[in-house]
Parts: structure tokens; sequence; C-alpha cells
């Protein structure tokens, strides 16, 4: 936690020394392997995330972040149908984890494969509002997760009857 506060507040160095630092207490765990590999990739070093990941599969072969992280690399480097298989090994193993959703429609989106694209979207959507609502439930919620959960989950409706009641408002006044 300490590593994701650092890096959330741009002390990169900082959050490097972190996950080392959980990687060098708990080698067989993946989750300091998998943070490593996420620094690496946002710092542009695909190769050296991708090993990172590799690590982490190899501490827990069903690691759903790891997973999902190499299909983004996949997904960056173009590899479309890998990128796919990672996403959907990642599902097989968390069926609900949003990320895998998110990034498996965007694959999808550049195969033109628009149907599955759609839905995959819409699982993703759902499951992170869903994991955004059970959070609020625990308490540990930050103040836009609540008021994201005060949200209906049918928001676009009212943005259509706002858009409705302006032009109505707009046309009156002319």
């Amino acid at each position: 936690m300490e590593g994701n506060r650092a890096w959330d507040n741009g002390l990169r160095e900082h959050a490097l020394e972190c996950y080392q630092m959980l990687v060098d207490r708990f080698p067989n765990l993946p989750d300091g392997y998998n943070k490593l590999g996420v620094v690496s990739a946002e710092l542009g070093n695909l190769q050296e995330a991708e090993r990172y990941f590799l690590t982490a599969i190899d501490c827990d072969r069903k690691h759903v972040p790891s997973l999902s992280n190499l299909g983004n690399i996949c997904l960056e480097r173009g590899d479309l149908d890998e990128a796919i298989a990672y996403y959907a090994l990642a599902l097989e193993s968390d069926p609900e984890y949003p990320p895998a959703h998110h990034n498996l429609a965007v694959a999808y989106r550049k195969k033109g494969e628009l149907g599955v694209f759609v839905r995959h979207l819409k699982k993703s959507q759902r499951f992170e509002r869903q994991r955004d609502r059970l959070s609020l439930q625990a308490g540990n919620a930050t103040r836009w997760q609540k008021t994201a959960a005060r949200v209906p989950d049918r928001w676009w409706i009212w943005v259509m009857v706002l858009i409705l009641v302006l032009f109505a408002v707009g046309r009156a006044l002319r």
C-alpha cells in the first residue's frame, strides 16, 4: 500500500523500493513482481515489464492482474489474438475482473468485432460499479467512489432527459 501511495504521489523511486522490498521479503508471491511490471510498463520498458509479469505467473499461474497485464503487453505490441488469450485466462480465474473485461473489449474493438466489444465493455462497467458498491459498503471508499455509487445504473436516461429539457427551453426562448 505504501508503494501504491508513493506511486500515486509521484514518488517513483520510493514506490520502486517498496515493490522491490515486497519481492525480497516474499519472493514466492506474485504481487510484488506484478507491481514492478506495472511500473516498468508505465516507464515504457515493455520487455522488462513482461519479464516481471511472467515471473508473477511462475509464482501463481492464475494471478489475474498479471495475466491481464500480459494481455496489455500483447495488445500494445499489436498481437490481438495473444492478448485475447491472456484476458480469457484472467477471466477463467476471476470472471468478474473489470480490467480484463475492459481490455478484452478494447482488443475486440481493434479486431472489428463490435458485438463482443460491447458485451465485454458493459460487463467491465457493471463489475466496476459492483466493486465500487462493495467498497462503499465496507467503508473504505473514497469521496468520488461514494458519489459515483449514488448515481443510478441508468444514468444515461437522466442525461437524455436533461438534453431534451435544454433543447425545449432553447426553442422556447427563440
